[in-house]
């Protein structure tokens, strides 16, 4: 009778939740004196086609619906194109909220997660709006006497310190009052890093040290809700694009790893969300941010933790790590054979010049004729290439001939040198990483790689670098 009475009831749960009117999330949404044709509920990163984008007609009162939950995170809502608000989705569960938006407030009803997260972006921008002021009181008494000045600098910064002691208050009282919160962990991830020691000042790798000792010592590594928020995503890319993308420095690597294992030990599920921003900004092979040796370090990592990761995972990083592995910047480029513009035989090895630049390239590829006429533009290179200490060498990596004569004929600079691998040794054996095109390396005379993937706009900084045009 109690297994029948069991029965009954998961079936009526199981035909409630597939009925039309049955949903997992439900927001009701009041919007008033707003002016637009739609509006939306977006998660931070629905530009890239990816995350949540739904979208109603406007009206005063709109209820989005549908069986499907969203993920917990931070989301947007949107009037045509502009965010007005942001609100908190903290679980899977009970995905059911009643908002308010008039002017420029937006109030919940009986959801005290959001209504502390809105009193807390109020907050911020009060914070904000002082340390706003004590820059304008700056900029405004640039003309004073050097004396006055350094006494009104003083008193600044005295005052910038208050203010921002005052707000690392606020945070920690937030975060104390909302423990295990998404709030908390929205909070945890905005503090700011802690000011620099003034005895670190001119010392550049004391500074970078200290930076990246600190960048993740607020994060909330236990939450892994935090990684669908625009402000974990924000730090996430300042960290790859401005520090480590930046400073190119594989003494730093180290702290990259650091943070990677401190996440492990904290939270498994937090340390792959982690591990795919990173790679994704540091190591996907069509970012404009690809930091090799830290990548580098980054799959030796993930490849220690056999078996816990899956095999379709493994199987990607250890065709990542030989990949990557490949004509590295200290080792001579691997060798292989082409035919010139003037049909004579010959190998890397074999081409001479003091220095190289070598472009694997597809005439016919839009990109790569891009790349060719920025480099046609480049007076510093033509230069370099007048000395004939540097030689362009363009080459063509697959098998159709008629392209590659048209190419000689029609587009190919008179002053480069240009070859074709013929036998496609370059892609069959994958001598080199040739999923993206072009690939620019810079060579010495050995053909020992100086900068592998160089970029366009990196050719005049290496050509003063080693003082080929003076």
């Amino acid at each position: 009778m109690k297994k029948s009475l069991l029965s009954i009831c998961c079936t009526a749960i199981l035909l409630l939740s597939l009925c039309p009117g049955f949903s997992q999330m439900e927001i009701h949404v009041k919007i008033d004196g707003v002016p637009c044709d739609s509006v939306k509920i977006q998660s931070y990163n629905w530009e890239k086609k990816s995350g949540t984008n739904l979208v109603l007609p406007y009206s005063s009162e709109i209820v989005f619906k549908q069986k499907q939950s969203l993920k917990p995170g931070l989301y947007w809502l949107t009037a045509d194109t502009n965010h007005i608000a942001s609100f908190i989705v903290a679980s899977e569960k009970k995905q059911k909220l009643s908002m308010t938006y008039a002017g420029d407030s937006i109030a919940f009803d009986k959801n005290e997660e959001n209504t502390r997260y809105q009193q807390y972006i109020k907050s911020m921008r009060g914070f904000d709006m002082q340390m706003a002021a004590l820059d304008k009181e700056f900029q405004q008494s640039k003309n004073l006497p050097q004396y006055m000045l350094r006494s009104l600098v003083d008193s600044l910064r005295a005052r910038a310190l208050r203010i921002m002691s005052a707000k690392n208050a606020y945070e920690q009282k937030v975060i104390a009052e909302n423990p295990k919160s998404l709030l908390a962990s929205i909070v945890s991830v905005n503090i700011e890093l802690p000011e620099v020691p003034a005895e670190y000042y001119g010392q550049q790798d004391k500074i970078q040290e200290f930076v990246m000792t600190h960048f993740f010592e607020n994060f909330p590594w236990n939450d892994p809700r935090i990684f669908n928020t625009s402000v974990c995503n924000d730090k996430l890319m300042y960290f790859c694009h401005d520090i480590v993308y930046q400073w190119d420095n594989p003494q730093l690597d180290t702290f990259v790893i650091q943070d990677l294992e401190k996440a492990l030990s904290i939270n498994k599920e937090s340390h792959l969300l982690f591990y795919d921003k990173l790679e994704r900004e540091l190591g996907f092979y069509m970012s404009n941010y690809k930091v090799e040796h830290t990548y580098i370090k980054m799959l030796q990592h993930i490849l220690r933790m056999r078996p816990d990761v899956d095999k379709v995972r493994i199987n990607f990083y250890e065709h990542e790590l030989k990949a990557i592995n490949k004509n590295l910047e200290g080792s001579v480029a691997t060798n292989f054979r082409f035919v010139t513009s003037k049909g004579d035989t010959m190998s890397l090895l074999d081409f001479q010049s003091e220095y190289t630049l070598l472009l694997l390239h597809n005439p016919s590829c839009h990109t790569c004729r891009e790349v060719r006429n920025k480099l046609a533009q480049d007076q510093l290179l033509n230069d370099a290439i007048a000395t004939g200490r540097l030689n362009v060498l363009t080459m063509y990596v697959e098998n159709d001939k008629r392209l590659w004569d048209n190419f000689l004929r029609v587009e190919a600079a008179a002053h480069y040198k240009h070859g074709w691998n013929f036998d496609q040794t370059i892609e069959n054996e994958d001598l080199y990483e040739t999923r993206t095109i072009p690939y620019m390396f810079l060579l010495d005379k050995d053909k020992q790689v100086i900068r592998k993937n160089l970029l366009v706009d990196e050719v005049d900084m290496y050509i003063k670098f080693l003082g080929i045009v003076k």
